[in-house]
């Protein structure tokens, strides 16, 4: 992947994590993502610090629907 595909999936996945924070309770920050100090905005940083942040906030968002999901389908049963 290129660098610029890699800034504007991480500024996706950043804007994808504001839209659930707001809408579906998810902390609206995630303590690993925000120490690594990567923002998609800083396209000055190299291509692997993009794609490190990138995982982080990507496996993070993946665990907290994951977990949602898992709510729900308790709820339901």
């Amino acid at each position: 992947m290129r660098k610029v595909e890699l800034i504007y999936l991480h500024a996706l996945l950043v804007k994808t994590h504001e839209y659930l924070a707001v809408h579906h309770d998810l902390p609206e920050q995630f303590e690993a993502y925000e120490t690594h100090d990567v923002g998609p905005y800083q396209i000055q940083r190299r291509k692997e610090e993009h794609e490190a942040a990138a995982r982080l906030l990507a496996e993070r968002l993946a665990d907290e629907v994951r977990d949602e999901r898992r709510e729900v389908e308790l709820r339901e049963a």
